[in-house]
């Protein structure tokens, strides 16, 4: 990122803008206007997902949007939630607006949890769908995670491979009408998504990280973001 962008962040980050706000223009920034997911995007209503999240808690037990609603709250975390003054902003790059709102479902219907392992399982999921920046990038993110939580180092090496082969498996994930699934049972959600079972069940759960919770017990909101 250019230095005028990082103290555009830092600046809306004193000001209390929303964490969602900051998200998305953090990665419209990472991965450029260009980016070839945008031309992707087009027949979609909207790209971001509006969650409500009382409504989800509502849902019947089994379903996308209830196991959606167990996740933010075992981790006691909000949806984010994206301002229309940013939402015009990023008009021309819907991708940043998509990839930033719909994080946690894809984790739910990955089946990738909430561990260091499993961020970085949904992280080389997405790269490899072609919705992230390169696989450079992904290994070097990879050596942090491995260099800041050594105890994760198998269980992160293994969800790289993991991602990259569900990635190969699944049909673009964020061009799906994913808001149409929130009262989908989650197993009938992910056939119809193409994710197959046998790879969601590989993934390495992994473990808590005690830097992570530290993070985490701060500032959730602002962790995730």
């Amino acid at each position: 990122m250019k230095w005028s962008q990082i103290r555009e962040l830092s600046r809306m980050q004193r000001e209390g803008r929303s964490i969602g706000d900051i998200a998305a223009l953090k990665f419209s920034y990472l991965a450029g206007s260009k980016h070839a997911g945008n031309h992707r995007l087009h027949t979609l209503p909207t790209p971001s997902l509006e969650v409500d999240l009382a409504r989800l808690r509502a849902l019947p037990e089994g379903t996308v949007g209830r196991a959606l609603a167990h996740q933010l709250d075992r981790n006691k975390l909000e949806p984010l939630v994206i301002s229309d003054e940013m939402k015009a902003r990023l008009a021309d790059n819907p991708l940043a607006l998509r990839y930033t709102t719909t994080h946690d479902l894809v984790h739910v219907l990955t089946g990738f949890p909430t561990t260091p392992a499993g961020e970085i399982g949904v992280f080389a999921f997405m790269i490899g769908q072609g919705f992230g920046s390169s696989r450079a990038l992904l290994w070097t993110s990879a050596a942090v995670y491995g260099l800041l939580m050594p105890l994760h180092v198998a269980g992160i090496v293994h969800n790289v491979r993991v991602g990259l082969r569900m990635a190969r498996e699944t049909p673009p994930m964020l061009e799906a009408r994913l808001e149409d699934l929130m009262a989908v049972p989650l197993a009938e959600a992910r056939e119809q998504l193409g994710l197959r079972p046998e790879t969601i069940a590989a993934i390495a759960p992994g473990h808590d990280s005690w830097l992570a919770k530290r993070i985490l017990a701060q500032s959730p909101s602002k962790a995730m973001a």
